[in-house]
């Protein structure tokens, strides 16, 4: 049974991390995440009970490792809620900031990404658990309607190597990836329909896990 301590702890750092992970995750709320991850941590108590009673001895404090330990158990539901709901709802485009920054890294500043799909095997159309689908024209153009230091802070992350730009820090990058995403969405889903021909630029499955999983450290 769970201390009244612990139950004050758990429901603190299950409301934090599900803060944090629906920033990451638009399709989900912080509440419904908090919630999930309070029954799931309740379903196997002892065992965390038992990691938080060693936290010292790694010099580390309670809130610290059940933080930690929420957050992985976050990061796999909501990976899975999200993909599942864009498999479920192909008609409401949601994009995830780590999913726009890997657009913005291996896609947004190459041409080639720019020809025309040809019908061929690795062009299908096929949408599996771990595919992305993303419609550059739309990338465009929400790029070229977020503020100059935005526009800025990603050429000189994610442009040409030539341009010898200076390296904008960590935060200002995340920031600026951020805003770029929450416009993406926002222009997405205002009743406008991606549906018809040449409207939508397929990533390969193979191109898009090999996009995402490299932004996922």
């Amino acid at each position: 049974m769970i201390k009244d301590e612990h139950a004050d702890l758990l429901m603190q750092v299950a409301a934090h991390v599900g803060r944090k992970l629906a920033w990451q995750y638009p399709t989900m709320t912080a509440d419904d995440i908090a919630s999930e991850l309070t029954t799931q941590v309740l379903g196997e108590w002892r065992h965390i009970e038992a990691r938080l009673a060693k936290a010292g001895e790694h010099g580390r404090s309670e809130y610290e490792v059940l933080h930690f330990l929420l957050s992985q158990r976050g990061a796999t539901y909501c990976g899975r809620q999200h993909y599942t709901y864009m498999i479920s709802n192909p008609q409401a485009v949601v994009y995830t900031p780590r999913e726009v920054r890997a657009l913005l890294k291996e896609f947004y500043y190459h041409p080639d990404s720019y020809d025309t799909p040809g019908r061929d095997a690795e062009q299908g159309v096929a949408v599996e658990a771990r595919s992305l689908w993303v419609n550059l024209a739309d990338l465009r153009s929400a790029m070229g309607r977020v503020p100059p230091r935005v526009h800025d802070t990603i050429l000189a992350t994610f442009g040409p190597e030539d341009l010898d730009l200076p390296e904008p820090d960590k935060r200002r990058v995340s920031d600026a990836v951020a805003v770029v995403t929450r416009e993406l969405n926002r222009h997405l889903n205002r009743g406008a329909h991606h549906e018809g021909p040449g409207r939508r630029r397929v990533m390969t499955n193979a191109a898009a896990v090999h996009a995402t999983h490299k932004q996922e450290n």
